[in-house]
């Protein structure tokens, strides 16, 4: 199905980063799946982002100008790597907080529905010092409107 997808990112210098998307969600057994392209960088080069989400964790995967792949959830401490065109990095990724709410109904189009995930966590690439982060996403049917 087709859906609103909003996120709203605290980066690494503090700025508030909201962005607007339309991605395909795949309800799963145990999480959704959804797939959109981004231009992360502004400048014409896409990214492939996949989103799985459910009430234990959030999972992004991203594949193009840059790749990783993040995961945040209650006590999780995920160990990856963030690759750019520079070069890969080490990164750990310390989630501090998550939040997950469905409200309505997936099933009854009258009622419509919105997920929201709300995460905080730190990020350390290599040795550097711990940055503190955030996440919320809220996703609707594309022809409701989102709403944070």
């Amino acid at each position: 199905m087709k859906v609103n997808l909003e996120i709203e990112s605290v980066d690494i210098t503090g700025e508030k980063i909201n962005t607007k998307n339309f991605a395909i969600m795949d309800i799963r057994e145990f999480d959704f799946r959804l797939a959109y392209v981004e231009d992360l960088s502004g400048d014409g080069v896409k990214t492939r982002s996949t989103l799985f989400v459910s009430p234990e964790e959030l999972r992004i995967i991203r594949k193009g100008e840059l790749n990783t792949d993040f995961m945040y959830g209650k006590n999780v401490v995920h160990n990856t790597n963030y690759i750019t065109p520079y070069g890969a990095f080490p990164v750990t990724v310390t989630t501090l907080s998550y939040k997950y709410e469905l409200e309505g109904d997936l099933e009854d189009e009258d009622i419509g529905f919105a997920i929201k995930v709300a995460t905080t966590y730190t990020l350390q690439v290599g040795e550097d010092e711990l940055i503190k982060m955030s996440i919320k996403l809220c996703i609707t049917k594309a022809e409701n409107v989102a709403s944070m």
